[in-house]
């Protein structure tokens, strides 16, 4: 296996797909690529066993082969190297050669036939809908996806294909963001799919800064993505995310409408003071007035007053700081809107005039 290749040129792809390699593996070989020369192109791959990506590059191809090799340290000697470098790959036994000017590294290799490949996926069905469309809906979901819960069907985000809609919906149980886009569903696939939390976060890498059509392969136990030369495959969850629709309040007759930034700019002066470990703050709502209050165990207090709009005579309630400023920075436009029923029941948070995403936040006490 002998091939050369620009060091830019080969960059691109390892950075896209080294997020993927965890730091202790159960299988050894899991910490390495699995590279693939042949056709004037090389293949590489990164897995994790739940979630495998690969990349695609173009290189000079003298002699074709397959083998795997030290993920972190392959990367990290591509990322030091000068820009326009031009790097000469070769195999001796085990041991992999590169070379570039006068700079020679050796790596150790596995066999390329260890590596776990995931193959001979059944897709049942395919969509392709705009990156800038996927990218919005993730961002505004993912941030409640829950970590490390018992109940591994919130450490993963639902993507719902129904009728003319995408819909991401994700929780932990204190909190739930659901995001819906327009697409033209044009094989009538209605399914819902449960994204593992990895699986999404690298699906977010991948779209982050792309402007492209990606295409969506769903198939029994896996959902691919293809995009830009870079194809990510995710295993699916095997359970039942909880009913959403059930968990959004309908007919929240007091409401409250404020303008954003200045909500956020008084929530994040007051979350200064507040407790370090809950991050409560008090909502003291009178007619067109919302007073803040934290205060943490050291009798520290922080107040703000700032004008809303609003007919609700008297409702005092406390969330959790952090939950309501990630709400405001998920809902689009200048104004937001807060719904309640009473002080101790879920606060559905939007936007006053678009109901594309929704976030329930649970209240807590203080």
């Amino acid at each position: 296996m002998i091939f050369n290749i620009q060091r830019e040129t080969l960059l691109h792809p390892l950075s896209e797909i080294i997020g993927v390699v965890e730091k202790k593996q159960t299988l050894v070989i899991l910490g390495n690529f699995y590279i693939k020369a042949r056709d004037n192109m090389l293949r590489i791959t990164a897995s994790d066993s739940e979630v495998e990506m690969v990349a695609s590059c173009t290189a000079e191809i003298i002699e074709e082969g397959e083998i795997t090799l030290p993920a972190k340290k392959f990367h990290d000697i591509c990322r030091a190297l000068p820009d326009g470098s031009m790097l000469n790959f070769s195999l001796d036994g085990n041991k992999a050669k590169l070379q570039t000017g006068k700079s020679k590294f050796s790596l150790s290799s596995l066999p390329a036939k260890e590596f776990p490949l995931i193959e001979n996926i059944e897709t049942y069905d395919t969509l392709t809908m705009e990156t800038g469309n996927l990218r919005k809906a993730l961002s505004q979901t993912t941030f409640c996806m829950a970590i490390q819960d018992v109940r591994y069907f919130l450490n993963a985000l639902l993507f719902e294909i129904a009728d003319d809609k995408i819909i991401c919906v994700a929780a932990d149980g204190h909190r739930l963001s659901l995001s819906e886009t327009n697409f033209i569903n044009k094989n009538n696939i209605n399914k819902q799919l449960l994204i593992p939390r990895k699986g999404v976060l690298e699906l977010q890498k991948l779209i982050r800064d792309k402007e492209l059509t990606i295409e969506i392969n769903v198939g029994k136990n896996h959902v691919n993505f293809l995009c830009d030369n870079t194809s990510l495959t995710s295993k699916l969850i095997d359970g039942n995310f909880p009913d959403y629709q059930t968990v959004i309040p309908l007919q929240l007759e007091q409401t409250m409408t404020a303008d954003k930034n200045t909500l956020k700019s008084a929530l994040q002066r007051v979350a200064i003071l507040s407790n370090d470990q809950y991050k409560g703050v008090k909502f003291n709502i009178t007619k067109n007035i919302l007073k803040i209050i934290g205060h943490n165990p050291e009798q520290e207090q922080a107040e703000e007053i700032i004008e809303i709009n609003s007919d609700i005579e008297d409702i005092s309630t406390g969330f959790n700081v952090s939950y309501i400023i990630d709400a405001i920075n998920a809902i689009e436009g200048d104004t937001i809107m807060f719904n309640f029923k009473d002080a101790t029941s879920s606060c559905l948070i939007k936007h006053p005039e678009n109901n594309n995403c929704r976030l329930v936040v649970m209240p807590i006490r203080i």
